[in-house]
Order: structure tokens, then C-alpha cells, then sequence
């Protein structure tokens, strides 16, 4: 192999170390992930597991999870999609608070969609 070669194939290498490190989704926010996921069971009626994607493991990649954007760049959450996960009380409107303080390790979030889940408003700092 002549050395353009060699060097082509070393600096794709690096590119898609890069791209795969950026897309690396960030512990904290994995972890907050996990708790507005079990927060969310919590409160709701949902009958089918809640969020299958979003597991417990060492490691996560969050960003490939359902309903889970994150910034190609940064790698931060700035979209979560978590309308309609309470089908059961679709009809129920009002019928329960969000607490707040679990969107906090979301630094760079910037659509949340929460629609047509019942909720009634917001709690602040419960517990966190």
C-alpha cells in the first residue's frame, strides 16, 4: 500500500472516531433519562412497556433511543418526544403534575413535547 492510501485510511479512522465520540451520549443525562423514565411509569396508566429502548445499562447510548434527539456536535439532548404516552388517560385531561427538577440535567434541551398526556402542571424540586 503506498503512503496516500495508508494516510486516507488513518484520517477516515479518526473522522469516524470522532463522529461516534460526539454522538456518545452524556452519563448525566442518561441517568436523567432513566428517572423521567421511571417518574413517568409512575404517574401514568401505560399498560406496554414504557420506553423499551430506554435501559439501564452500563454505558447507554441514549441518543439512539426512541423519542431521544441529541446534538451531533455536542452530544446533548435537545429534543425528547413523550407525547401520547399515556394513552389510557388520553380522555382524562388534567389529571397529573410533571416535577420539574427531572429536566434539569438537560443542559442543551430545547423541544420537549409532552402533549396529550393528562398533565395538569408542574411540580418544582420534589425529591431532587
Amino acid at each position: 500500500m503506498g503512503w496516500p492510501l495508508v494516510k486516507s485510511l488513518l484520517w477516515a479512522l479518526l473522522l469516524c472516531v470522532q463522529i461516534h465520540e460526539h454522538r456518545a451520549c452524556i452519563e448525566e443525562e442518561r441517568t436523567g433519562l432513566l428517572e423521567l423514565k421511571a417518574f413517568l411509569k409512575s404517574h401514568t396508566n401505560y399498560t406496554k412497556p414504557l420506553l423499551p429502548t430506554w435501559v439501564y445499562e452500563t454505558k447507554g447510548e441514549c441518543c439512539s433511543w426512541e423519542r431521544v434527539n441529541c446534538s451531533t456536535t455536542t452530544g446533548h439532548v435537545i429534543n425528547l418526544t413523550l407525547s401520547n404516552i399515556n394513552k389510557e388517560q388520553l380522555y382524562q385531561k388534567g389529571t397529573w403534575f410533571l416535577n420539574v427538577s427531572l429536566l434539569h440535567p438537560f443542559k442543551e434541551l430545547r423541544i420537549l413535547d409532552l402533549s396529550y398526556n393528562g398533565i395538569s402542571g408542574w411540580l418544582g424540586n420534589e425529591g431532587f
